[in-house]
């Protein structure tokens, strides 16, 4: 059975969530991505619709790019995905760059190279 993990991202970095898809079917990794961005409103219907996916998952990889500390959607994803037990794990997307963390976010759960290798390691250890 794959393992279920939880995509947060910033609607411009859709492109990075994408590629890590991608480069996890690529190499075959048993890992079943759930994600879904917010539409327009960020707004109660939408977090009603997220909270189960995020309570099945076992994790969730939040894609951090320029703008993501900003995005009150990957906050509550974060804050939701602590609540359902979820392991967090942050991913700067950006080669050579740093970017700030989003507030809900532990540094520790920080990954600051993005390599699938690295993140298919820190999905399968326990929190």
């Amino acid at each position: 059975m794959p393992r279920r993990v939880f995509i947060g991202f910033q609607k411009n970095d859709r492109h990075a969530k994408e590629l890590l898809k991608a480069q996890a079917e690529n190499k075959n990794m048993n890992i079943e991505f759930n994600d879904q961005s917010p539409p327009k409103a960020f707004n109660n219907r939408w977090k009603i619709r997220m909270k189960p996916k995020i309570c099945k998952s076992s994790a969730t990889v939040i894609m951090i790019g320029k703008d993501t500390h900003k995005s009150k959607a990957v906050n509550w994803e974060i804050e939701q995905s602590r609540k359902c037990g979820n392991k967090i794990i942050g991913v700067q997307i950006h080669k050579g760059k740093h970017h700030r963390l989003p507030k809900t976010m532990r540094k520790s759960e920080e990954l600051k190279r993005w390599k699938i290798d690295n993140i298919a390691r820190r999905l399968k250890k326990q929190k």
